[in-house]
């Protein structure tokens, strides 16, 4: 399935409100995709403007957040590295993270030089990582999907901050991540406060439209029966 064909089946399939944007990670600049021309306060912000268009962002165009820059596996040059320490000194003087916390943050293993975002409808390589802004609802149905709510296994939990640690959260596990979002990617994306992400890696999307027409019809028949038993009353 082409990944045109998998951005309209989640469209349709799970009445997306935004168009499911992907990234993949890269070397150098890719011929033929414009670089970014505008300023971003962090790594996520790029996540909406990837719902619109396809585009290029070097490691420098990340800097404007520190900490997402690391998440990303990009590289941290001598004096953003200084800003990301005063960052979580901040934060840890906050208690908004524990300093037992900083060292096991996530990030992203491969190393890279820049990153290619765009709408997966139009993605040109293959993705990395795919991004869905979801309710609970649309997040369950994708959790049942991919084995995420299953108490034999152990459920997944839901992370929270840093809203980008769901990425290498996603890719090391080769699995979907969720997140809550923390405080800044909500604020740098605009997200309507009743959505959370979720992150698929770009290794389980050919098995996305299978799996997601079998959860579905068992939560329509779900649906009609708790309706039934309703009426039965």
């Amino acid at each position: 399935m082409r990944y045109s064909e998998t951005a309209r089946l989640l469209v349709a399939e799970l009445d997306l409100r935004f168009p499911p944007a992907a990234l993949a990670f890269v070397d150098e600049p890719p011929p033929g995709i414009p670089r970014t021309d505008t300023v971003e306060p962090s790594s996520c912000a790029f996540w909406r403007r990837a719902e619109e268009k396809v585009f290029y962002a070097a490691a420098e165009d990340h800097f404007n957040c520190p900490l997402g820059t690391m998440v990303m596996g990009l590289p941290l040059p001598e004096a953003q590295m200084a800003q990301l320490q005063d960052a979580v000194g901040m934060m840890c003087g906050l208690s908004y993270v524990r300093e037992e916390e900083v060292e096991h943050v996530p990030k992203v293993d491969r190393a890279s030089t820049g990153i290619v975002y765009g709408p997966l409808e139009q993605f040109p390589m293959e993705p990395a990582a795919v991004l869905l802004w979801l309710t609970p609802k649309q997040a369950m149905v994708m959790s049942e999907c991919f084995g995420l709510m299953n108490w034999a296994a152990g459920p997944a939990g839901i992370l929270g901050r840093p809203g980008c640690g769901a990425i290498p959260i996603a890719l090391s596990g080769g699995r979907p991540a969720q997140s809550y979002g923390c405080t800044g990617m909500r604020i740098n994306t605009g997200l309507p406060e009743e959505l959370l992400l979720m992150v698929l890696p770009g290794s389980v999307l050919g098995g996305v439209s299978a799996e997601l027409d079998r959860i579905r019809e068992v939560h329509r028949q779900m649906e009609a029966h708790y309706h039934e038993r309703i009426a039965s009353l």
